[in-house]
């Protein structure tokens, strides 16, 4: 029942995600935090079984560290989001583990990007990306208001237009959404909706 939504603008790219952590017809926590930083300036938010995710995000944040020190600079969104994808295809090969994830990063050579990474292993660079059940909602939203190159205003009213459509259509009672900036300075949190 996650739902993440994730906008690239002409020098940012911007996330929004439910902060409830469900089980089944619980709710076991309504304060979880599901973005994960990766990085000065790279975000990885990651949904599925709670102990796949758990487990998985251990590991990818602890590999992304070692490469990095290894080599001794940091990775770009796009070599992140290729290492997920070949660790995802081979778990699905040998263990096969119920995750989805978005990447989202600034590189200062290529700027925003976002890539999108299901369970299966496939990989796909998006300029907006919506997660989850809510995302048969959004995506009908997303086409008809989407440019490319969005200003930041715009943008954050996109994203509070597609929390009020949900809050108002959707189901499931989301009461919170976490949203935050990726930008050339970093990672910054602009609130909770």
């Amino acid at each position: 029942m996650d739902t993440v939504i994730a906008l690239v603008g002409k020098n940012f790219g911007i996330l929004a995600t439910d902060t409830n952590s469900p089980r089944s017809i619980l709710l076991m926590k309504n304060d979880l935090n599901k973005c994960i930083e990766i990085g000065k300036n790279k975000i990885l938010i990651i949904s599925g079984f709670p102990g796949d995710v758990s487990r998985f995000t251990d590991f990818i944040q602890k590999s992304i560290q070692f490469n990095s020190l290894k080599i001794g600079i940091s990775l770009s969104t796009h070599s992140i989001a290729n290492f997920i994808r070949k660790e995802l295809s081979d778990c699905l090969r040998e263990n096969p583990i119920k995750v989805n994830l978005t990447v989202l990063g600034f590189d200062e050579s290529v700027g925003p990007s976002l890539y999108f990474i299901d369970y299966l292993g496939n990989l796909q660079r998006l300029n907006y990306c919506a997660q989850g059940y809510a995302s048969l909602i959004i995506f009908s939203l997303l086409d008809r208001h989407f440019k490319k190159g969005l200003e930041i205003n715009s943008t954050i009213g996109l994203v509070v237009k597609c929390i009020g459509v949900l809050k108002n259509r959707f189901f499931i009672n989301q009461t919170s959404f976490l949203v935050k900036i990726v930008d050339s300075k970093g990672c910054r949190t602009i609130g909770i909706l």
